[in-house]
């Protein structure tokens, strides 16, 4: 066996920014015992799993480094140079695993940095008649040789260092995993170096969170709903009737037994009924009865979960828990706040709280991810209660029948409940053209059908559908919306359009503050504000005033308006919208339009509503031959028309998924998952964050929320082109600064539309 050169402490890190080296016994040892930790939490209602699952991250993280105790490698962090020969420290660990037979711990180690490989492009990897699955087979700058050629010629001396540190680890039995399986030990090591790492650098600070105590919350939540009720009294006979079916929803909820082998439930109760505090009742009594960690709580859009959030901060506190202390057990995730680099990684959200309300965009190309950045914080998940919310606009239906098989197994494997609910709640998992015909199943609704028959009644009766053919210019636009009854709320498919009608309302229409702004171009901060706004003039019964926004408050807000005017898409948004007026029946002649514009004068069209919206119209004209408006049971069929009529191309993208999944093509399963097809990145609008990002003092950094709060999403590609008033924040472009107007009517949008009209090339956003 070769002894190692030198008798020196064998370093993990350099030294770096004020904080001190850190030795690799420091820092191997913490990734041992926080991602074995981390696994056997994610594993502990997992009897599948939990063995095989918990052998292969233990392996994983004990050989994680392995590579760093190579003497290039020590040189480079002791005088913290570039790693010129760019030799990779992950090479040796996955090749002792490897040598071990334990081929999960090995693709694991192996995936630490790189994220998920692609394993058609892995096994096609041979060099002098040897198979070099998971090894690296580049060549190491002037050294004449190739870094697994390095790895294997010094594995043994690495070995012996190892060894003296730590016990060897021994082999075991080690089962096959399925792409979910290893997307979550990936997960349980990289949270564990991550976060190791961050705080040696002094840069993230480890909080505890509180636990769920499920059963104690779910009597503050019987405590604060009765409380509502007595507050706010039914002022005539339809508030008399609406409150008493959101008691029956409650009650549904909250006293539904579950079966052991119910694992996931649908609840299509309409608009209004409650079920924001229902499910949620629901989850915590499961979340009691089955020991589950966590509450998950996945919305479409970003103005929801500032709403959902304040209830349940409000419903769910127990006696002696601060508004502090709330924020750490009620977390809001807005968008995506991941990182990879050091320098960023204390500002990544990591899901730790035990109830995260976040969007479905992230949540979903979560499990899809393949990066590390996204993939941290992915073992949460296992062993919560999940409630996806307005469950027809999480993903894009090509997306639905892979997601629901991670759900699925998720549920089946690793011990979670699921809730899928929507007003308009397409029942895609029993319908030809989804799932397989063997993975065809039928999922019990959550209320009875005695329940759901009287919230359908009401719901008929409650506004009346209506539709503009004809595409409107901004003038007539203008005319037409004013000209019906208000208060009024209007929905764009674009940030462009609703951008554009915005301004042309309150400046060229000097309407002035008669006219409010939502759309995914302000801050959540300043999102949160405008919602606050708008629900006090809405509760001020203020009637002559125009709400302008995009898709993000078609679901799921406590809206509801006399007239709603929607662009045209699909049915299920519609009738979402529809959700936003008389949303208690308050209004007697309430209407929902929808509507088209010219694509002029600034207004953009949306390149994904034409298929839509064309079965639209064919369901609004079948719908006038019976004499009657569309409704909630159209949804599904006019989703499955979507997939016959358009040319294949939904079909084709569900099959390659799944081709892609089942072939662990990882790259291309997380390709071919993006809800959003553009890559993101977060950029950050407020100065004050601005300037504590650029001190190089890391103590001055903004926390993931603080963060999140002050920053927007914007596409990447125009990021890089240098078509917007940004610049990089730091030199891993993982963060970005808005130097262009801001203001809180517009959002970033106030600097686009000065592009727009200087003549400059037109911007598509979010």
């Amino acid at each position: 066996m070769t002894e190692p050169a030198t008798t020196l402490e064998p370093l993990a890190h350099s030294a770096r920014n004020g904080a001190t080296e850190q030795s690799y016994r420091d820092h191997a040892g913490n990734v041992l015992r926080d991602a074995t930790l981390f696994a056997r939490a994610a594993a502990a209602l997992s009897p599948k799993w939990h063995g095989s699952f918990v052998a292969a991250v233990e392996r994983a993280a004990a050989y994680h480094d392995l590579g760093k105790l190579d003497e290039l490698f020590q040189e480079v962090l002791r005088h913290n140079r570039r790693n010129k020969h760019g030799f990779n420290h992950v090479e040796a660990g996955t090749a002792h695993l490897l040598r071990l037979k334990q081929f999960e711990a090995a693709f694991t180690a192996y995936a630490h940095h790189i994220g998920l490989p692609s394993f058609p492009k892995e096994k096609a990897k041979f060099a002098n008649g040897q198979n070099l699955v998971f090894r690296d087979t580049g060549d190491l700058e002037g050294l004449g040789q190739a870094a697994w050629q390095r790895t294997d010629e010094h594995l043994e001396s690495y070995l012996y260092q190892h060894h003296n540190l730590f016990a060897p680890v021994s082999p075991v039995v080690n089962p096959h995993f399925t792409g979910l399986v290893r997307r979550l030990a990936l997960s349980c090591l990289v949270d564990a170096d991550h976060s190791d790492t961050a705080r040696h650098y002094q840069n993230e600070i480890e909080v505890s969170s509180p636990d769920l105590q499920a059963a104690q919350r779910l009597a503050q939540l019987d405590k604060y709903v009765a409380w509502l009720s007595a507050k706010n009294p039914p002022a005539n006979d339809r508030e008399q009737q609406r409150l008493k079916l959101r008691q029956d929803v409650y009650r549904a909820c909250r006293e539904r037994e579950v079966k052991p082998d119910e694992r996931i439930l649908a609840c299509d109760s309409p608009v209004g009924t409650g079920k924001t505090t229902a499910v949620m009742a629901h989850l915590l009594r499961v979340a009691a009865e089955r020991k589950l960690r966590r509450v998950f709580v996945v919305l479409p859009f970003t103005n929801i979960i500032d709403q959902s959030v304040d209830v349940y901060r409000r419903a769910l506190c127990l006696v002696g828990e601060s508004k502090e202390a709330m924020e750490n057990v009620v977390a809001a995730h807005h968008h995506r706040v991941d990182f990879s680099s050091y320098e960023a990684r204390c500002l990544a959200a990591r899901w730790d709280s035990p109830i995260v309300v976040t969007t479905a965009v992230q949540f979903f190309e979560t499990l899809a991810a393949r990066d590390t950045a996204s993939l941290r914080k992915l073992h949460q998940v296992a062993g919560s209660a999940i409630f996806v919310d307005e469950a027809h606009a999480a993903v894009p239906p090509a997306l639905w029948p892979q997601m629901f098989r991670w759900l699925r197994e998720l549920c089946d494997d690793w011990g979670c409940h699921l809730v899928l609910a929507s007003g308009t709640l397409p029942r895609f998992w029993n319908r030809p053209g989804f799932l397989q015909e063997d993975e065809r199943c039928e999922i019990p609704d959550l209320i009875t059908s005695e329940v759901r028959a009287e919230t359908m009644a009401f719901e008929d009766k409650r506004v009346s559908i209506c539709r503009e053919p004809q595409a409107m210019f901004v003038e007539r636009l203008a005319d037409f919306v004013h000209n019906k009854p208000g208060p009024r709320l209007i929905i764009f498919n674009t940030v462009q359009s609703a951008a554009v009608f915005a301004h042309y309302l309150r400046a060229d229409c000097k309407q002035g503050l008669n006219v409010e702004h939502i759309s995914t171009a302000l801050t959540p901060r300043d999102r949160s504000q405008t919602v606050a706004r708008v629900k006090e003039r809405l509760a001020a019964k203020e009637a002559d005033w125009t709400l302008v926004a995009t898709s993000c408050v078609e679901a799921g807000v406590d809206f509801s308006f006399r007239t709603a005017f929607r662009e045209s898409w699909g049915l299920v948004n519609l009738l979402q919208i529809a959700g936003r007026a008389s949303r208690s029946g308050e209004y007697d002649d309430a209407e929902v339009w929808d509507f088209r514009h010219d694509a002029d004068n600034g207004f953009s069209l949306h390149p994904q509503a034409k298929l839509s919206r064309r079965i639209l119209e064919q369901v609004f004209g079948e719908c006038a031959l019976k004499n009657r408006q569309p409704g909630p049971d159209d949804c599904t069929d006019a989703l499955q028309r979507e997939i016959r009529q358009d040319h294949g191309e939904k079909a084709s993208r569900m099959e390659e998924i799944f081709r892609a999944e089942l072939d662990a093509d990882y790259p291309q399963v997380a390709k071919l998952c993006r809800i959003i097809d553009a890559a993101t990145k977060t950029v950050v609008v407020e100065s004050g964050l601005i300037q504590r990002l650029e001190n190089p003092d890391r103590n001055q950094w903004p926390g993931w929320r603080e963060l999140m709060l002050g920053s927007v999403q914007l596409w990447a590609n125009r990021l890089d082109a240098g078509k917007l008033p940004v610049k990089p924040l730091g030199h891993d472009g993982e963060l970005w600064a808005w130097i262009g107007e801001y203001n809180s009517f517009l959002g970033y949008m106030a600097g686009v539309l000065s592009l727009l009209k200087a003549g400059k090339s037109g911007f598509e956003p979010l």
